[in-house]
């Protein structure tokens, strides 16, 4: 740095702000030779900006101090060419700006790149406009007077991307918690043209000014020791204070990559500027050069000044192809692009608009009226010299106290009307402690900063009672957000098809509100057009506020007759639809671009292919588009591995199918070479995805659901039912997952590989094994889940699940409940149905039949176990009939041991006919010769 400070140093540089300097340095150091040599450094800066041929203008990002002393200056001196710190290539937005409504931003995109980094891709750069940034009134100026010409100096938008550091992606906007609204999004992840930042990047020096300070933006700092010393001051000690501040933060608050970055800027705009003047017969003195106050001083640059005949080469951009227009921006979008303090912007609109009224000053604008003949009589500035500016606090004016108390009392009514508890003696507090703050940061007089930490101090005492923060209600009353417009005439063609499009519904580009319609097509059955632009627009940008349906659905082979919307078109909406003007001509365009992006892609899949022939059934007349779309989801599906999307690719078939079916010309060829397709992709994939763990048997419902629901309509295109009773004959074999064994059951039950009792018994055999009755759940889960594509095994289904609750315990079942409703809650449309209708076919239709119903799963085990007709041995016949024909015995033991009963009617059987005892009486008669003796026989 020594040798660049070596260079600076000039014996002409001016004696009084260099004696102050150095009277600084001795003050606050005792060798003050390396501060003493900073301070000649910077005196230097600002004698060779002053003495340069070119005027150069320094200005700070949407400053209302650089804004009125641009106005100033055009003014007085009138420039016949006007150089602004720009991308070169974004000038020729500068005419349409005549009709948009501030702020907006000045966009170019990328939407594909060559020599980029694809990961960066898209590229968008945004350079955003204030009726108060010094560049606009330049601009304005400029195109006010047929006789001036403006030029952009700057870099192209290529370069911007050129020069950046590839090893990461250029800085795009971070949002934090306190940024949910939309508008602060408008500018997206665009990467931010700031003309005039001048906040430290070097983060010691920005944190040692601010500690100093007692400050907690750069923005107070700045709003202290700039904004208001030189809002009121001459233009000449305004470019002084200017140079002054963009040599120190150029030498002392970059980082040594942000220095190099600003020096090879000022090689190319002061080669560029060389180049112009060249170019034209203008002296230097009738120009003007508008650039940032870093940009304003020399720091080792050869290009600098018009003196030095060095030419500098960026070389050249790349084969990207640029699209440039506008979109709409906003203050909060500003703030959170170069990380202002939220409501900063707002508040210098309030500084601007202050200025202008108390010096009477009358702003350039841009516009299709004709300028005013007689421009307002300016008020001279305060005669401020240097030295009173760097020495003397601002002065305290009487309205600053008005000031305060009307902001007091308004955040006192806003916190009352959010829910806060706020009273007179908050108002008071807010009040004292902005000014304690404004004395303990060495102010005067309270700062908006001083008053919104007093507010936040005073009233927010724990989470806001309403939706905004104490410091959000703030920031809306000093002076909210403002979200700018672009005009119809700058509009890209494709959003000015759909503001002509949608007008029959009363939607212009005036319109700045979110607009409620109502569709009757039986009654104005041509505004059908407009709804399938909204439709489509809805489509094409999801998540917005663009088109909203309320009441109304969009589906294969359905006409609503009535619609209710949403549709805004401003703001963060007219972005949304801007940014589709990247993309294509028309919306129609851009939707036929996106599908086949979707089906074409290197990340393309069967569903997304199928998910875009669907889209351009429902939203495109477009029968070409859907074929090919179709022909491409069958490439895909016969190159698919696996059964991730199996479910959403029958689902989606199935309502093709359905919908074609109703149609004239039936199902398309591609649509029947799908199903074949997937039928033997499906069977030969069956075995290994029983294997898997890692397939799910939801998935494998859905495999089988495509193959049995679909079955016929494979068959009649030649495909062949061996390869599916072999692909789950093969499945048998490998899989051991309960769920999947109940599925695979249920499969080989419809291809008649199991029938109905021996799937009875396979669940009957799992709940009596003492180990599988902890899986005869999972096993159900699994046959539950085939009712999808086998609704007739919905009685067994009916049964197995009633016996489940019957017989296991409640150890075994509760566990078990929340998984079956959670999967029925999802098979409601398909499952569910059948299930209900099996269950209230089983039940008693009346109160009476409840106490003589048996339940199927009962009917079902007394089948299973008791013999309708009894068989008996002959000894049990004789037995039976001994005992019916002689009952006293057995009623004497019942009497010994208790019981009580009734014979009732004891049928009496025949002897056996041979007349012969059993064997076990023949070989054992001690026994009966007891009894014949007991009974006296």
């Amino acid at each position: 740095m020594s040798d660049a400070l070596d260079d600076a140093v000039g014996p002409e540089a001016p004696d009084p702000l260099l004696e102050q300097l150095r009277a600084i340095a001795a003050a606050f150091t005792e060798d003050e030779a390396d501060l003493a040599r900073l301070f000649d450094t910077l005196a230097a800066d600002v004698d060779r900006a002053r003495r340069e041929p070119l005027p150069i203008f320094p200005v700070i990002h949407h400053s209302p101090a650089s804004a009125v002393h641009m106005v100033r200056w055009l003014r007085e001196r009138r420039p016949k060419l006007v150089f602004i710190e720009m991308c070169e290539d974004l000038v020729g937005l500068v005419p349409d700006l005549r009709d948009c409504t501030l702020p907006v931003a000045l966009q170019a995109f990328a939407g594909e790149v060559e020599g980029h980094p694809a990961s960066w891709t898209p590229l968008s750069v945004v350079a955003p406009l204030t009726e108060f940034s010094a560049e606009y009134q330049a601009m304005a100026y400029a195109l006010q007077d047929p006789e001036v010409e403006l030029v952009f100096v700057d870099r192209s938008v290529d370069h911007v991307f050129q020069w950046a550091d590839r090893t990461s992606d250029p800085e795009t906007p971070v949002h934090d918690d306190e940024d949910d609204d939309e508008e602060a999004r408008l500018h997206g992840s665009a990467v931010g043209i700031e003309l005039g930042g001048i906040e430290p990047t070097f983060r010691d020096f920005h944190d040692l000014l601010l500690a100093n300070a007692r400050m907690t933006h750069f923005e107070e700092w700045t709003s202290l020791y700039v904004e208001e010393p030189t809002i009121g001051a001459n233009t000449a000690t305004y470019r002084a204070i200017l140079f002054l501040v963009g040599s120190l933060f150029r030498r002392l608050g970059s980082t040594p990559h942000a220095r190099e970055e600003i020096r090879r800027r000022d090689r190319l705009m002061w080669t560029r500027i060389k180049g112009e003047l060249a170019k034209r017969s203008v002296p230097p003195e009738e120009c003007v050069f508008v650039c940032g106050a870093a940009h304003a001083v020399e720091d080792g640059c050869p290009e600098w000044g018009l003196a030095s005949e060095a030419l500098y080469d960026p070389g050249e951009p790349t084969d990207t192809r640029w699209l440039y227009g506008f979109i709409p921006s906003s203050y909060a979008a500003i703030e959170l692009q170069f990380g202002h303090a939220r409501g900063a912007v707002a508040m210098a609109e309030s500084r601007w608009k202050k200025a202008l009224s108390t010096w009477n000053l009358e702003p350039y604008t841009i516009s299709r009226k004709p300028p005013r003949t007689k421009p307002k009589v300016a008020k001279p500035p305060m005669q401020l010299s240097l030295d009173m500016v760097l020495t003397g606090p601002p002065r305290l004016a009487d309205a600053d106290a008005a000031e305060l108390l009307g902001w007091v009392t308004g955040i006192v009514q806003a916190a009352r009307k959010n829910r806060y508890l706020a009273s007179t003696a908050d108002a008071i507090a807010i009040y004292e402690t902005s000014i304690l703050l404004a004395r303990m940061r060495s102010r005067k007089r309270p700062s908006p900063f001083d008053f919104i930490d007093a507010a936040e101090t005073c009233l927010e005492k724990g989470r806001p009672p309403g939706r905004r923060s104490v410091r959000q209600l703030c920031n809306r009353m000093l002076g909210g957000d403002r979200v700018g417009q672009v005009g119809y005439d700058s509009l890209p063609p494709l959003v000015q098809d759909v503001y002509d499009r949608l007008a029959p519904l009363g939607i212009t580009a005036q319109t700045r509100r979110i607009t409620r319609v109502l569709l009757d097509f039986t009654q104005e059955p041509e505004k059908r057009r407009c709804s399938r632009l909204l439709w489509r627009l809805s489509w094409l940008t999801p998540g917005t506020r663009v088109a909203r349906p309320i009441m109304g659905e969009l589906k294969l082979g359905m006409e609503p007759r009535q619609e209710s919307w949403d549709v805004g078109l401003h703001g963060a909406e007219q972005r949304a639809v801007i940014q589709l003007a990247f993309e294509g001509v028309t919306v129609e365009q851009v939707l036929e671009k996106r599908l086949s992006a979707d089906t074409f892609g290197q990340e393309a899949k069967t569903v997304t292919a199928l998910r875009a022939v669907e889209g351009s059934l429902i939203l495109l007349d477009n029968p070409r588009l859907s074929e090919a779309l179709g022909r491409r989801s069958i490439e895909l599906l016969d190159a698919e591995v696996g059964a991730d999307d199996a479910e959403e690719i029958f689902a989606t078939v199935r309502r093709l199918v359905a919908h074609f079916r109703t149609t004239a010309d039936g199902l398309p060829g591609w649509l029947q070479d799908f199903v074949a397709t997937g039928y033997a992709h499906y069977s030969t994939q069956l075995p290994e995805g029983f294997a898997d763990r890692g397939t799910r048997p939801e998935q494998l419902a859905a495999m089988l659901a495509f193959v049995f629901t679909l079955e016929s309509l494979a068959l009649a295109m030649g495909c062949s039912r061996s390869q599916l009773v072999i692909a789950i004959e093969l499945a048998g074999t490998q899989t051991a997952e309960p769920e999947k064994k109940g599925l695979l059951w249920a499969a080989e039950w419809l291809v008649q590989l199991r029938d109905e009792d021996e799937l009875r018994r396979a669940f009957a055999d799992v709940l009596e094994h003492p180990l599988g009755r902890q899986a005869y759940p999972r096993y159900l889960s699994g046959l539950l889940a085939a009712l999808s594509f086998a609704p007739r095994i919905a009685p067994l289904g009916v049964e197995l699940l009633g016996r489940a609750f019957a017989e296991l315990p409640d150890r075994v079942l509760l566990p078990w409940m929340p998984a079956l409703l959670t999967s029925l809650r999802d098979r409601q449309g398909d499952v569910l149905p059948a299930l209900f209708k099996e269950v209230t076919r089983t039940l008693p239709r009346s109160l009476a039949a409840l106490d003589t119903w048996v339940p199927p799963w009962d009917q079902a085990t007394d089948t299973a176990e008791t013999p309708s007709t009894p068989v008996r041995s002959e000894a049990a016949t004789a037995g039976r009939t001994l005992v019916g024909a002689h009952p006293e015995a057995t009623d004497a033991w019942a009497r010994a041991v208790g019981a009580a009963g009734s014979w009732g009617e004891v049928p009496v059987e025949a002897p056996s006919e041979t007349g012969e005892p059993h064997p076990l009486l023949v070989a054992h008669p001690d026994a009966l010769q007891s009894w014949s003796r007991l009974l006296g026989r």
